[in-house]
């Protein structure tokens, strides 16, 4: 990190016009889509979805000139090295890669003996204890893996918060492939009182809550914190941050990365949850933030093809506009 000031939230009134249409579709996994690719799945397997996607995911590669162009914005920033066209290729294919994990979870096919979860130990003595955790993840990897330690496990719940209006039927399709299914997706439009004693309840059940803290959800933008993040100023929303403090259990990073020698979970310590007076709660929640950019910095330079924000996540094009415009005015 390079800069350890306290910046102040903001909140803009505009939309985020700028994500990227293919990403914002593949990421929040339409249904039918989804539906469709496990019978892909079932019908040949990997011998038939692998080419299917690979084409999908190629043509989006050659017909999405703004895909391409933050694809290369971001690699600029994480390489040591200049962004070869190849590169750019290679982080449109992890995230297709991504996508065949997240299939290969739904269907079962990611077991326990798969994925190495670095610190297991520590969920199942918070489980025990019928403690709670947030588990503060980021549009990088594939969290679904995670799927296949904690069914297998048949110990732990996962209660992942979204806000994608999908989450209802990608439930009952999670639903219909494994009817015991311990990992459930929760649609949360605000974050209220009820909203709070919702989760609070379900950390207080020994159950897990994770929240994707890298990105502003869409339509009317929430508070955010502008914060350094690999070398320029970027905007992370602040109510994932005020939600687990509010909250006041533990908070962990998690990720879920494919590696050269297979998944690899990894839950990293921000926060022990201990509760927080009223007047601290502003210096505690950039502290809990800039711990959070820390970590996740150092997990995008040591898998650099594996973060999949693709839109003008430094505003690099807002800049852009400006200084032109200003040039004009001149």
């Amino acid at each position: 990190m390079t800069n350890k000031s306290s910046p102040k939230p903001t909140s803009p009134s505009r939309k985020n016009a700028q994500t990227d249409q293919w990403a914002e579709i593949q990421e929040r996994g339409s249904y039918w889509g989804m539906r469709v690719l496990m019978v892909v799945y079932r019908c040949g397997g990997n011998l038939l979805l692998y080419p299917l996607v690979g084409l999908v995911v190629f043509y989006f590669f050659l017909t999405r000139a703004a895909t391409r162009r933050y694809s290369r914005l971001y690699l600029k920033r994480v390489l040591s090295a200049p962004v070869r066209v190849w590169d750019i290729w290679l982080h449109h294919w992890a995230f297709a890669r991504a996508l065949l994990d997240r299939i290969a979870a739904w269907m079962g096919k990611i077991k326990l003996s798969d994925v190495s979860l670095d610190n297991r130990a520590l969920l199942i003595d918070l489980k025990a204890q019928k403690k709670g955790a947030i588990l503060l993840g980021a549009h990088l990897g594939n969290l679904e893996m995670c799927r296949g330690v904690v069914e297998n496990d048949g110990y732990l719940t996962l209660n992942v918060i979204l806000h994608s209006h999908n989450t209802a039927k990608i439930n009952r399709l999670m639903q219909s492939l494994h009817p015991n299914v311990q990992v459930r997706l929760i649609q949360i439009d605000e974050i209220n009182p009820v909203t709070a004693m919702r989760l609070r309840a379900m950390l207080d059940n020994g159950e897990f809550i994770i929240l994707l803290a890298d990105r502003l959800p869409p339509g009317e933008q929430p508070r955010f914190i502008e914060y350094p993040f690999l070398g320029a100023p970027a905007r992370f929303p602040v109510g994932p941050f005020w939600l687990a403090l509010l909250l006041g259990a533990p908070v962990f990073f998690m990720t879920g990365m494919r590696t050269p020698t297979g998944y690899r979970a990894a839950l990293e310590p921000l926060s022990d949850g201990a509760p927080v007076a009223r007047k601290k709660r502003d210096a505690a929640c950039q502290q809990l933030m800039a711990s959070y950019i820390e970590k996740l910095e150092a997990t995008c330079r040591a898998h650099p093809y594996q973060w999949f924000n693709f839109y003008d996540y430094w505003r690099d094009d807002h800049t852009k506009t400006t200084t032109e415009s200003v040039s004009k005015r001149s």
